[in-house]
């Protein structure tokens, strides 16, 4: 046992100072941040999207069909997937709303359902296509691009950590100011709020619920449209079966220990970053390849339990507070 917790520190030391990890904890924590925000918007509605990983699947595999139909990298391909998988993510966010709101089926039914239809569907789709029931490594659908930052890539470790990344990297950081102005500071998002806190009291100044709701499970399907396509054009180059790896899900379980906050959020996906980016670079030595893969999922499991116990003595410690008051309107009375 000593020998183990000695090779684990020693991978440590030696992972820590190098800029390579960093850079990776940025780029791990990306498609968890996308996938985050787009639960945070539907759930800020009071429409929890728990088919966000149903989404990334089936985008993330449309996105690489697209790309190499029209010949991948040379010819745009992989700008045009991106689109496409915008315009997947949004309607399949409607559809999760019709049958939500409309046909008055359990949302969270119909998450578990999207979830499932995404890995057969996907899985189906890529075997008809392709003939393949694994990999896309038969097409060549390319990769979104790199940016190197003028001035910033030269500057020595700063370049390395933060110049490099894929765009959809560098838009998942900026979404998540678009999405904190978007909640707080727009008409929209006001009604977003006003409809997740109290259904009744917005319907009551003439605010439809359903349209927000609907708006709002849209924007987080066309969010989960972005991390899809991140996953296969930029994560990597093809779509694979089990590719999503449950990241919708950890994207989900950060946007909970976020409260739905967007800068709150982006701390919890680079937490969870950290533990993958170790992960990745952790393969090089003598652990147990098996135990580094289900290090993030591990850490997702404890943050879930840690959160759970803060909001319950956080409710106890307010109900406390409610008896107080009364005994002491009693004591006055």
């Amino acid at each position: 046992m000593g020998g183990l917790f000695t090779e684990i520190f020693n991978t440590i030391c030696n992972v820590v100072v190098l800029p390579s990890f960093y850079f990776m904890i940025i780029q791990s924590a990306a498609p968890i941040l996308l996938a985050a925000l787009a639960c945070a918007i539907a759930i800020k509605a009071n429409a929890i999207n728990m088919g966000i990983e149903g989404i990334m699947t089936i985008t993330s595999l449309s996105c690489v069909l697209v790309s190499s139909a029209i010949g991948g990298q040379a010819n745009g391909g992989p700008w045009l997937g991106l689109l496409v998988a915008i315009v997947i993510g949004g309607l399949l966010g409607f559809m999760v709303s019709v049958f939500a709101f409309r046909l008055k089926i359990d949302i969270i039914l119909v998450g578990i359902a999207m979830n499932l239809i995404g890995t057969g569907f996907s899985v189906f789709l890529m075997y008809m296509l392709t003939g393949d029931r694994t990999t896309t490594t038969s097409l060549l659908s390319g990769t979104l691009p790199q940016i190197h930052i003028p001035l910033l890539k030269d500057i020595p470790v700063i370049g390395e950590i933060l110049s490099g990344h894929y765009i959809l990297t560098y838009l998942a950081y900026i979404l998540v100011f678009v999405m904190s102005f978007l909640l707080f500071k727009t008409k929209l998002g006001l009604r977003i709020r006003a409809v997740g806190e109290n259904e009744e009291a917005a319907e009551s100044v003439g605010i439809s619920s359903l349209h927000i709701k609907t708006v709002a499970l849209i924007i987080s399907g066309v969010l989960g449209g972005v991390a899809g396509a991140f996953m296969s054009e930029c994560y990597l180059a093809y779509f694979s079966s089990g590719l999503i790896a449950g990241r919708g899900f950890i994207g989900l379980a950060a946007c909970n220990m976020g409260a739905g906050n967007p800068g709150v959020i982006c701390i919890c996906c680079l937490a969870f970053g950290i533990f993958y980016a170790f992960s990745n670079f952790a393969a090089l030595s003598n652990l147990s390849q098996y135990a580094l893969n289900a290090l993030p999922y591990a850490v997702v499991l404890i943050g879930v339990v840690l959160y759970s116990i803060y909001t319950r003595n956080k409710e106890l410690k307010r109900l406390r507070g409610l008896d107080s008051e009364e005994k002491s309107d009693q004591i006055a009375g």
